[in-house]
């Protein structure tokens, strides 16, 4: 008698009391193996589900913000709001935007900057 499976995401944290979530089984479909014991569930799992798909679109579309923009709907500040709150979550250090040309501009002007400097970060742009 086949067994029915129902396939749900795991959730980031216990839906009833917000605690934290832990894998005690591991079944194999193939040879039905199984493992008991406690697992950590990894990082981009502990992700609200909507950022797990936010993360999987900005992967299909290697990184392309337009596209990403197109295929969700959302505006380029709030992309990057979402990826500052995913980068917050997952721990990251928050890496600060290369400036932009007017801001080295301003810099260079201000003698801040010079220009050897300058140059060398528009030349390593991409």
């Amino acid at each position: 008698m086949g067994e029915k499976t129902t396939k749900i995401d795991l959730p980031a944290d216990c839906p009833l009391c917000g605690g934290v979530v832990r894998i005690t089984q591991i079944r194999c479909d193939c040879c039905s193996s199984e493992i008991n014991s406690t697992f950590e569930i990894g990082p981009l799992s502990k992700l609200p589900a909507e950022s797990q798909k936010f993360i999987a679109v900005f992967l299909r579309h290697r990184g392309n913000i337009k596209q990403v923009e197109k295929e969700i709907g959302i505006s380029y500040p709030t992309i990057n709001k979402m990826l500052e709150g995913i980068n917050r979550t997952l721990g990251a250090e928050q890496i600060q935007p290369p400036p932009s040309r007017k801001e080295i501009l301003d810099a260079i002007e201000k003698g801040e900057m010079s220009v050897k400097d300058a140059t060398s970060i528009l030349k390593n742009r991409k």
